[in-house]
């Protein structure tokens, strides 16, 4: 199973949005995926009408329970979401604790390994407690920059804590960074896009960029993945498409050649 976790040292960058979009389309490809919420706050269960919001979840499965109690399975057939569940608030700080050991996350998501191709793991703003567990099991990291400049500021924060973990033996590798919340008319919004594609090397920030767009809202109020929105999906639904044809063979999910030629219409 390809574990893939959203970061980023900054909230408010778009990673529940993110998370949820890209689940839905790698599912939509007829890819086994499961959508992994560990926010204590549930941000996944949020940005989804029905029973995610108030159903158990990951805390219970930490806790013992069964995962064919807590996984809920989606009308696509190949979408499934673990919500976080109930965290215990009284004891929040201990819980999240717990949670950055990567021995729990392991035990976690361990047995899960042979249901899923794919797992989208939201976490929490910062680097410490989930997060910090998550990146320690996962096997890539999509950091999401926010086209603002305080974003750009705390990238190297994560950079730290990546090398961190690889000098402890964990896997995990920047695989992607994709900028979000984009304005492309809007001249800090491109100073930020233009810093970060200096900033890092030219194949590991993502062509496709994810807009400042109302119908992201909008689904969002709704409590649909976008590409669910109207019958005929909107315009923006097209981006996470577009971002998980990059992401696929970054994350050996399809086999790249040099053969790859544009194909003639007529013999």
């Amino acid at each position: 199973m390809i574990s893939l976790a959203i970061v980023s040292p900054k909230g408010g960058v778009g990673k529940t949005t993110l998370s949820l979009n890209l689940a839905f389309a790698f599912a939509q490809l007829g890819k086994k995926t499961l959508l992994i919420d560990t926010d204590p706050q549930g941000g996944i269960g949020h940005s989804l009408a029905g029973k995610t919001k108030d159903a158990i979840g990951l805390v219970d499965l930490v806790a013992g329970e069964p995962a064919n109690r807590v996984i809920i399975q989606t009308r696509n057939p190949n979408l499934s979401i673990l919500p976080v569940g109930q965290p215990p608030w009284q004891r929040l700080s201990s819980w999240s604790a717990d949670m950055a050991d990567p021995d729990v996350i392991a035990r976690a998501f361990g047995p899960l390994e042979d249901e899923y191709e794919v797992a989208i793991i939201d976490t929490p703003a910062g680097l410490s407690g989930p997060t910090y567990g998550v990146m320690s099991y996962a096997s890539d990291v999509l950091m999401p920059i926010q086209t603002e400049p305080l974003a750009i500021r705390v990238v190297g924060q994560l950079m730290e804590v990546l090398a961190h973990l690889r000098e402890q033996g964990a896997r995990a590798k920047l695989s992607a960074v994709v900028l979000t919340m984009a304005r492309m008319r809007d001249e800090t919004s491109l100073s930020v896009s233009q810093e970060a594609w200096s900033l890092f090397p030219e194949k590991l920030v993502l062509d496709t960029i994810v807009p400042r767009d109302q119908e992201l809202l909008q689904a969002s109020v709704q409590g649909v993945p976008v590409g669910l929105l109207r019958k005929r999906p909107p315009p923006v639904s097209a981006v996470f498409d577009r971002i998980v044809a990059e992401l696929e063979p970054r994350l050996g999910l399809t086999e790249t050649t040099d053969d790859d030629q544009p194909i003639h219409l007529l013999d």
